[in-house]
Order: C-alpha cells, then sequence, then structure tokens
C-alpha cells in the first residue's frame, strides 16, 4: 500500500517505485490509499506521511526509500514467507 493524495510528486514517485519493484515480482499486489478518501484508514493505520509505504499491512517506509533499499525490503519479506511455508509444510 502507498499513501498518497492529488497533486502530490512524492506520493506520485512512491507509487512508481512500487511498481518498479513489482515489474519484477508479481505476487505483489498494489493498492494507493488516497490521503483524502481514505483519511480514516490511515488514521488507524497511524499514518500521516505522504508517499508511506505498507508492506502486508505495516508500515515499512514512512519516507520515500531508494528503490534498491525498497527491492531488498520486500526480497527480505518474501524470502521470509517462503521459509515460513515450508517450516508449516513439515
Amino acid at each position: 500500500m502507498v499513501s498518497a493524495g492529488p497533486g502530490c510528486s512524492i506520493c506520485q514517485r512512491a507509487i512508481k517505485l512500487v511498481k518498479q519493484v513489482a515489474e519484477d515480482v508479481p505476487q505483489i499486489e498494489i493498492q494507493e490509499l488516497n490521503v483524502v478518501d481514505q483519511f480514516e484508514r490511515l488514521q488507524e493505520l497511524n499514518l500521516f506521511s505522504a508517499g508511506a509505504i505498507l508492506i502486508n499491512g505495516k508500515t515499512e517506509f514512512g519516507t520515500l526509500p531508494a528503490l534498491p533499499q525498497l527491492r531488498e525490503r520486500v526480497y527480505e519479506l518474501l524470502h521470509h514467507e517462503d521459509h515460513s511455508l515450508d517450516q508449516r509444510s513439515h
């Protein structure tokens, strides 16, 4: 999820970063949380910064990360998720 507001350049860069990572990782589902339309949801998440990036409902980046940093975190989480699934199947 990416928090985004209309006309926000930081938000648009955050969305672009997430889409770049999603090109490499097809299992990523992108959801944009509009700061105007979904203000209550953002309050529930205790999220007040534009362009914040959430992964699996948890704020991973409160500020705009570099592409390699975002990519690395996504791969870490995917690896952890795959490892957890392997553990459960044994």
